[in-house]
């Protein structure tokens, strides 16, 4: 599936002329921010599929999904400004996006073509759960899932590969 393009050169330019992400991404609507995010994992060599619809025992939506090698990613995009009650309400969409993660592992299982179209191995792939969002919060992990602003996304992903293959080469 074609990923809606963001110029993320023209970011990198926007930032190193002194705005801050906040500003740059504070125009995007939820669509243009799940393409960022789309865009971001694009660029570290994601295969991505946007807005997975499936269905086990209820229907479901993954805003990204993003694979690469034995990493898969179903990622919930949450644009949501500051707030009084942001933790909790956090807190709640990481447990609707594990649980989310847990039917997408159920779909995949007993479904051949969809594995294959979204080239995943469940029998060596694990699907992790993660929530990206517009800002730093102030939880990043709650239970198994990593909470991660979008600016931070790239860095994330740099270290999660690395420590991912280097974590191959000792086995």
């Amino acid at each position: 599936m074609e990923v809606d393009k963001i110029d993320l050169k023209n970011i990198q330019k926007k930032l190193e002329s002194g705005r801050t992400i906040e500003e740059i991404i504070a125009d995007f609507d939820w669509k243009e921010f799940e393409g960022l995010v789309a865009e971001i994992f694009v660029a570290n060599g994601f295969y991505v599929r946007r807005n997975l619809r499936f269905k086990t025992t209820r229907r479901c939506e993954i805003d990204v999904l993003a694979v690469r090698g034995d990493v898969v990613f179903a990622v919930d995009c949450k644009e949501w400004s500051r707030g009084r009650y942001k933790d909790s309400g956090l807190r709640a969409a990481v447990e609707s996006q594990e649980e989310r993660a847990n039917h997408l592992k159920k779909f995949l299982k007993n479904n051949l073509i969809a594995r294959k179209s979204l080239k995943i191995d469940v029998a060596k792939q694990e699907v992790m759960p993660i929530v990206v969002t517009w800002l730093q919060e102030g939880i990043e992990r709650h239970s198994e899932s990593m909470i991660v602003p979008v600016w931070k996304l790239n860095s994330f992903l740099n270290y999660f590969l690395l420590q991912s293959e280097s974590f191959a080469s000792t086995e």
